[in-house]
């Protein structure tokens, strides 16, 4: 047992008036509370804190719904079996989690836990009210804390868990923690179990790994154990050359991951970011699905889906997934020879490709960066940083303030010049007009009902104008 200062601890503690109040109202009624797990581990390496887990012998969902209901905040039951709660800080968003032991005491139930760095934990009131607090620490948590190194507490946490080797990986991003040789063995010895997780959890564990900024590292090393494929079986297709196929893919990822942005965007920088992290769902946005397209590029648009579909990413997911996986070579089959490309092959992309259109070009880019024969260069041919902004500059300074600006003429104004004419008549006028609004040929209504008339004509539509 380790004993602490306390000041530097409560200094760091978020909402202190309100741990306070928690404490205060815990020994009215006679309840031990501990800060235990995550919590304890951020406390102790200074690391941001926006959720605060604590452990208490008493019935916890009964004690968190009562300190809820005293402040007035909501209260969410999240288990019954070991009674587990939540309640939420609605202005702050901070969360305070209840868990009643797992086990019959304190220590038995910190054994319980995933890793020896959450298997720690703190009496509330020695850390609140003395100048220093002991660190309950059956598992040697802090000496591993200090080492920077990831172990299990035991063997049978991964056999009851299985998840808890993906968050393995997790941890030694978020953290910068070491895997050593005794955490992987107990990883390639017991991958196999992982499937036999809900695919949902496997899921929110995956895209935490892929929201890192070098989720390429913790990937590789997920390989390196076999437990990647366990996630998608899919990279395991064409397995003669699995290897050297999924170096490759990773190879795209690391240039992606390395420069996401062209140097020639960096004018854009503020809109392609937004792009990127717009949310797909909750704990999801686009710049995860890119870099699982990137894994997946090879496998073909349905394989990539199937994978989608199974890991339960949603429909906007599967869909920007497709986008990406049919496209993701567009930037090299799109030019002449000359690496130029037409604004009418601009336009015809970007209707194309809809609110992806950034998303392929990224993609496309870290493939071509991936493909170069020197793999230590990661740049790109000038020519095709040159293409990137042409389009870019074509999307921003032309494309979306004519489509912003809205049609020169609508349906209506058609049936009124022209008489009746069919709908699917309609509809390939107005799509040739904005052709030509796009491409710059016409600016003003008057033009473009005179275009619909050549049209009209050139394409033999009988049209029966009507007296004004």
């Amino acid at each position: 047992m380790h004993t602490i200062p306390s000041k530097p601890l409560r200094q760091h503690l978020p909402q202190l008036q309100l741990i306070r109040q928690l404490h205060t109202f815990a020994e009215k009624r006679g309840a031990q509370l501990y800060l235990v797990g995550g919590s304890v581990r951020d406390l102790l390496l200074n690391r941001p804190i926006t959720d605060i887990d604590f452990a208490l012998a008493d019935d916890a969902i009964v004690f968190a719904k009562a300190f809820a209901d005293e402040i007035g905040e909501a209260f969410v039951q999240l288990e019954e079996q070991p009674p587990t709660a939540r309640i939420v800080i609605r202005e702050t968003r901070l969360t305070l989690d209840f868990a009643g032991f797992r086990a019959e005491t304190l220590e038995a139930d910190l054994y319980l836990r995933d890793l020896t760095i959450n298997a720690m934990a703190l009496n509330l009131s020695s850390l609140l009210t003395k100048p220093e607090v002991d660190l309950i620490n059956p598992c040697g948590g802090f000496s591993d804390l200090n080492a920077r190194t990831l172990h299990f507490s035991s063997e049978g946490v991964v056999t009851d868990d299985p998840l808890r080797m993906l968050r393995v990986y997790r941890f030694a991003g978020q953290l910068r923690f070491e895997i050593p040789g005794a955490t992987v063995n107990l990883i390639r010895r017991h991958r196999d179990l992982l499937p036999q997780v809900s695919p949902e959890r496997i899921r929110d564990e995956l895209t935490k790994i892929l929201g890192l900024q070098n989720a390429t590292i913790y990937l590789r090393r997920m390989d390196d154990t076999r437990l990647l494929s366990q996630i998608i079986p899919e990279i395991e297709k064409g397995r003669e050359a699995r290897q050297g196929a999924l170096e490759r893919r990773l190879r795209a990822l690391e240039m992606f991951e390395a420069k996401p942005i062209p140097d020639t965007l960096q004018p854009y920088q503020p809109q392609i970011e937004a792009y990127l992290h717009e949310g797909l769902t909750h704990d999801l946005c686009r710049q995860q699905i890119v870099k699982l397209a990137l894994l997946l590029r090879d496998s073909g648009a349905e394989t990539a889906l199937q994978a989608t579909n199974r890991l339960r990413l949603g429909r906007k997911a599967a869909q920007l997934m497709r986008c990406l996986v049919e496209n993701r070579l567009y930037l090299m089959d799109s030019t002449d020879g000359k690496g130029q490309i037409t604004r009418r092959s601009m336009i015809s992309f970007l209707r194309r490709a809809g609110a992806d259109w950034l998303g392929i070009l990224l993609i496309s880019y870290a493939n071509i960066r991936s493909s170069k024969k020197n793999p230590r260069r990661t740049d790109a041919p000038p020519l095709v940083e040159a293409l990137l902004k042409q389009i870019v500059d074509f999307y921003y300074n032309e494309f979306a303030p004519i489509v912003e600006r809205g049609r020169l003429i609508t349906g209506d104004d058609i049936l009124q010049t022209f008489g009746r004419i069919s709908g699917v008549e309609i509809g390939r006028v107005l799509q040739h007009i904005e052709d030509l609004q796009l491409e710059g040929k016409i600016q003003t209504s008057k033009e473009a009902l005179e275009a619909a008339q050549i049209f009209l004509r050139s394409n033999g539509i009988r049209t029966c104008p009507r007296q004004r």
